[in-house]
């Protein structure tokens, strides 16, 4: 496959020290259609954030069509894949975001919202996969938020109460398809140990978000530790992350995981992921939910709109603690374990009434 071909300094893009193999992460498996799924994921949401999900439905004919049509695009000539540029969204190569943060990747953005994929300058075959993988990605995730719920203990007529917060007709949904090269020469021998930056360091802002990769290794999460640690891939699998706005509906009952990708290395083959992300509406209010909320618990959270969000978080850099400035107490914030936080009381509207 035919790699980034715009001229840049690479000595732009940053090096990470690379992650001990002998501790790759032992991220939960869950059988989506096992009697006890519910449970599973639960557990996975609150101890690491992440999971792989197995027996999803999406089908494999489909998730390899949407691969070679990615593949295909992405080894197009530099000046043919520019035909879908349309700044923020599109195809862009090595910037992320606004604020100066670069890796070694190109990439299709799109937003999908409830309707069909708007990439019109993509190729059909591609722009057809697209749609049929997004449409199938989304009722799986709707699937998981549905089982999170359960799994928190909500009442039966409750349960639909996280899927209903991106399943509005305004839903702010994207999909992102990642192409990272190998990175065309050696590293000096000074930089042994270190890997290249292909995504740095960040969490999900959404609500959740659902990765399917090909074989090729890159994706690493943080530990609670704080030790990075790789993720194997499998393309058979979907890796469903837990993003900061439902950390923020479980008042931190799931954490949002840390995660980075590192490009791979010279001679090593390419990268290629494809993620959903679950995003709310902009008007949708992310607070604490109500129906979780114990007797007396207190809110760990300010209440803000998804809108407010992702205002905050586009102005940051990728690896800023971007829930900060919404924490309203921070070092409780930060214990994903706690079930219940007590701090000292705040104002009245953060108190959960008495059910």
């Amino acid at each position: 496959m035919v790699g980034i071909t715009v001229p840049m300094s690479m000595d732009k893009i940053p090096l990470v020290k690379c992650a001990n193999a002998a501790a790759a992460a032992a991220v939960p498996t869950v059988d989506l259609s096992a009697p006890g799924a519910a449970a599973a994921v639960e557990q996975a949401c609150r101890s690491v954030g992440i999971f792989r999900a197995i027996n999803h439905g999406v089908p494999t004919a489909l998730t390899d069509a949407l691969e070679a049509g990615a593949a295909a695009f992405f080894a197009l000539p530099h000046k043919k894949k520019l035909e879908a540029s349309a700044n923020p969204l599109g195809y862009g190569s090595k910037s992320i975001g606004r604020n100066g943060d670069v890796g070694w990747l190109e990439y299709i953005l799109l937003s999908v919202g409830s309707g069909p994929v708007a990439a019109a300058s993509l190729p059909p075959s591609l722009r057809a996969a697209l749609e049929e993988y997004t449409d199938a990605v989304r009722e799986v995730g709707a699937r998981v938020l549905e089982l999170m719920a359960e799994g928190l203990g909500l009442a039966e007529e409750n349960r639909g109460v996280l899927r209903r917060v991106v399943a509005s007709d305004e839903a702010d949904d994207i999909v992102r398809v990642n192409h990272y090269p190998p990175w065309p020469c050696p590293l000096a021998a000074g930089q042994r140990g270190r890997g290249v930056t292909g995504f740095g360091e960040h969490t999900d802002p959404q609500v959740i978000s659902l990765l399917r990769s090909n074989r090729t290794a890159g994706l690493q999460i943080m530990l609670p530790d704080g030790r990075w640690v790789p993720v194997a891939p499998d393309p058979d699998s979907l890796f469903v992350n837990v993003g900061d706005s439902l950390r923020v509906l479980t008042n931190g009952r799931f954490h949002s995981v840390k995660h980075r990708v590192v490009a791979p290395a010279e001679g090593e083959q390419s990268r290629l992921s494809v993620i959903y992300f679950g995003g709310p509406a902009p008007t949708q209010r992310i607070a604490p939910l109500l129906e979780l909320m114990r007797e007396g618990e207190l809110s760990m959270y300010r209440d803000f709109t998804w809108a407010e969000y992702k205002k905050a978080a586009y102005k940051s850099r990728l690896g800023d603690n971007r829930l900060g400035p919404f924490e309203l107490f921070p070092s409780a914030a930060q214990d994903c374990s706690s079930n219940a936080v007590q701090p000292p009381a705040p104002a009245p509207p953060h108190v959960a009434p008495v059910h």
